[in-house]
């Protein structure tokens, strides 16, 4: 495999040819040739887009983990990170989910009104704590409507 710049998204897509099983098992898996695989992680000013979206779709379609690094590159150029949130052993009913979204965004608020009293920094520790954990019960809570919908 070529080396890559991190950051770039030659280093996104040798990242995502690396958790399928490297260039050869891309090249299988994409009907391509090895040298058409390797193309992608190549800088190349007459062919900047490298292998091609399309190419890298049927690759996280067939094999989710090439979609983690592809998704890591776009959120960061995009102001923000990726994070997964659902796991098999974590796919629970709306109900229960809107029960632990209540749960943990009143413990939030709690916190937040009791720093917000005496300003010590223990108390504002926990705020952020509890802010952090309802931000993520909340962002599972999203991607379960999302999965629902269909769209993820």
């Amino acid at each position: 495999m070529r080396a890559t710049k991190v950051g770039t998204i030659q280093d996104a897509v040798a990242r995502c040819y690396r958790a399928v099983g490297g260039v050869e098992a891309v090249a299988e898996q994409l009907g391509l040739a090895n040298s058409t695989v390797s193309y992608g992680t190549e800088v190349n000013e007459s062919r900047p887009g490298g292998i091609g979206v399309n190419y890298l779709v049927r690759l996280a379609l067939h094999d989710s983990r090439c979609a983690v690094p592809l998704a890591e590159f776009f959120a960061d150029h995009a102001g923000g990170v990726f994070e997964p949130v659902l796991s098999q052993a974590d796919v629970i009913s709306l109900y229960a989910r809107c029960g632990l979204v209540a749960k943990e965004c009143g413990e939030a608020q709690a916190a937040i009104i009791r720093a917000a009293e005496t300003l010590k920094a223990g108390h504002l520790d926990e705020a952020e704590r509890e802010i952090d954990e309802a931000i993520a019960v909340l962002v599972k809570a999203k991607a379960d409507v999302r999965q629902k919908r269909g769209a993820a």
